[in-house]
């Protein structure tokens, strides 16, 4: 009974709630309240329509336009793999908005050829497809670019993704640990200070000077910029999740769009095979052999089979001139490889009796992922998981960002992987024996 107080109490202190014998479990999660679920947000339609009807006739217009919380959701980037020019005292900024679809590019360096140019990138959630564009304010003809191919270089042609910093690791961004330590998101002082000066306003530019800050907060070297309005907060770890989510979104689109019925046959092989990534998991041999036998071993040369090359898609701090690439991506706690699992259990949990059955007949762990709500079974862990980083966008994410706080959400290897592998390799295995 002393255990279980003290798991509650840490609990408490994480904004979480385990089940314990005896509580009363509360239905109405915050995350599925009406207000959450706006999902409307810029399109590339809307940016021509504004171009069209003279809405916007320069960047900072542009800036301007854009709802408010793209210029809260802000990075600003020293060294730039992108076209374009960037320094300390001129940085490029990026706008990833209300969850990651949209992304823009915007310098700040006033001499450089660049300047009224804006590359950007969509998400298709249809396709699963990125767009590239560029907004082209150099002329009184305003022009916008759709798939500039200047930028398929770096960025690919046929599937281009986005090009961010792993987790813990952002070169030539502000807030990239410069000193050597453990905290990846850790200002150094040089950052501190320019970013001091434009929260200060004590710079000229325009669009540095449309930024919004949060004022309550006082920066320091080896902190974190706190996002205006976010209930985490951390700027570079809500960029990944934003971003990593929207990459991970369009490669799940893309793999659904090639062929369905191959993807429910490959789906526990993938599960499977992404959790056997940890050094901690190991697969059964008669496990082993049922997939050797029917989908072989290689988790990549199955995702090839669904169009998908993670050595490209997944490595998105890796641009395609990289002659090496990190496929194990990181959001934060987790890579894409478990947000495509995460996923594909949702997607399961929704059509096959055996895994919803399997999901809700397996109690949470001790491992807090959740707020204001109890979760009661890996079943409530996965929805719970996808409602946060999937379901919601566009406004209802910028809604929701404001007060809730979202923990490990991205986290889906041990909360949810290891705990039903064993049951997940004895489904497969009776599954191939009948």
């Amino acid at each position: 009974m002393k255990t279980i107080r003290i798991i509650t109490f840490l609990c408490t202190l994480m904004s979480c709630q385990i089940q314990e014998k005896g509580t009363e479990t509360i239905n109405n999660c915050k995350l599925e309240e009406l207000r959450f679920q706006d999902t409307s947000t810029i399109q590339l339609e809307d940016l021509q329509e504004w171009v069209n009807t003279k809405r916007v006739q320069t960047v900072e217009e542009l800036m301007f336009a854009l709802p408010d919380v793209y210029r809260r959701n802000f990075s600003l980037v020293e060294h730039t793999k992108a076209l374009g020019q960037s320094d300390l005292n001129s940085p490029r900024i990026i706008l990833f908005g209300e969850d990651g679809h949209l992304l823009f590019n915007i310098s700040t360096m006033e001499k450089a050829v660049t300047y009224d140019k804006v590359d950007g990138m969509i998400l298709d959630k249809k396709s699963g497809d990125w767009e590239l564009f560029q907004l082209d304010f150099t002329n009184k003809n305003i022009e916008v670019r759709r798939s500039p191919q200047e930028c398929f270089r770096c960025h690919g042609e046929k599937h281009p993704k986005p090009l961010w910093g792993s987790s813990n690791e952002w070169p030539g961004v502000f807030g990239d640990n410069e000193a050597k330590g453990p905290n990846g998101e850790a200002l150094s002082l040089r950052h501190l200070n320019k970013m001091n000066e434009i929260k200060d306003k004590k710079v000229t530019n325009k669009r540095l000077l449309s930024l919004e800050w949060d004022t309550l907060q006082q920066l320091r070297s080896g902190g974190v910029r706190k996002i205006k309005n976010n209930r985490f907060g951390a700027e570079l770890i809500v960029s990944n999740q934003f971003i990593g989510s929207s990459v991970s979104l369009g490669i799940y689109q893309r793999m659904k769009n090639k062929d369905q019925e191959l993807l429910k046959e490959l789906s526990i092989p993938l599960l499977l095979l992404t959790a056997q990534q940890h050094d901690s998991i190991s697969l059964g041999s008669i496990t082993q052999s049922k997939l050797k036998q029917n989908t072989g071993l290689e988790i990549d040369a199955l995702y090839s089979k669904l169009g998908i090359e993670p050595s490209f898609d997944f490595s998105i701090k890796d641009s395609k001139e990289n002659s090496t690439t990190d496929k194990f991506w990181r959001l934060g706690k987790g890579n894409i490889y478990e947000q495509i699992a995460l996923q594909l259990l949702y997607d399961l949990s929704n059509e096959d009796k055996q895994i919803y059955q399997l999901l809700n007949s397996t109690k949470t762990e001790v491992h807090c992922v959740s707020k204001d709500h109890t979760i009661n079974n890996l079943l409530e862990l996965v929805h719970h998981k996808m409602q946060y980083m999937y379901l919601l966008s566009g406004k209802g994410k910028a809604n929701i960002a404001e007060e809730y706080l979202p923990l490990d959400d991205d986290e889906v290897y041990l909360s949810i992987l290891k705990p039903i592998y064993q049951k997940l390799q004895h489904l497969y295995v009776m599954e191939q024996t009948l």
